[in-house]
């Protein structure tokens, strides 16, 4: 179990570094942990059964899947970017839906970068065009101006348009406290 933990944290931490210094989350970083997250999860659990640390390849794989199906749509919307829908994969990946942890990390994920962007509107003095903004963004097609889907032009003219305001929060940053705190609620022992 310590091994999972020690993936998890690596990844988030490296995630957490880049997406705040150079507002990227790379491939490399988790790709490498979806594929370790697979790899150890099936080495500790088995295939099937849930081995004696409750988790196995099948749940990882399963909650790979529900963070993908969770944050399919927003990315095809050009909501959000690629990096952090992967960053999230990896989670799933590394956490299974073992205790509903990818439940819980996609749960308090949203509500922590929602958290995020509400500060920088008020921060920013744009809190009311800022949710207008979200309200029309929600409510629209999902293409941007031009009729062509936000994620397939310059990906930083996309954030400015995907984003209330043109204002943006690093998403991974909200991914990884939200996914620490689902890591205390489902998988420190009781006691």
């Amino acid at each position: 179990m310590i091994v999972r933990h020690c993936l998890l944290f690596a990844l988030l931490i490296v995630c957490v570094y880049t997406d705040l210094a150079r507002g990227k989350i790379y491939n490399w970083c988790t790709l490498g942990a979806m594929f370790a997250g697979l790899l150890v999860n099936y080495v500790l659990g088995g295939l099937l059964d849930g081995g004696w640390l409750g988790v196995n390849l099948g749940n990882s794989a399963l909650g790979l899947m529900v963070a993908a199906v969770v944050f399919a749509w927003p990315y095809l919307r050009g909501g959000i970017a690629g990096g952090d829908v992967k960053l999230m994969l990896a989670v799933g990946a590394i956490g299974g839906l073992h205790n509903f942890f990818v439940v819980y990390a996609l749960l308090y994920s949203a509500l922590i970068g929602a958290l995020m962007a509400v500060v920088v509107l008020i921060w920013r003095g744009r809190l009311r065009e800022g949710l207008k903004g979200a309200v029309r963004f929600t409510l629209s097609t999902g293409r941007a101006s031009g009729g062509e889907p936000a994620r397939h032009r310059d990906p930083q003219q996309a954030d400015r348009e995907a984003s209330p305001s043109g204002v943006t929060v690093p998403y991974g940053f909200a991914i990884s406290i939200g996914s620490v705190v689902a890591w205390y609620v489902t998988m420190l022992p009781a006691g």
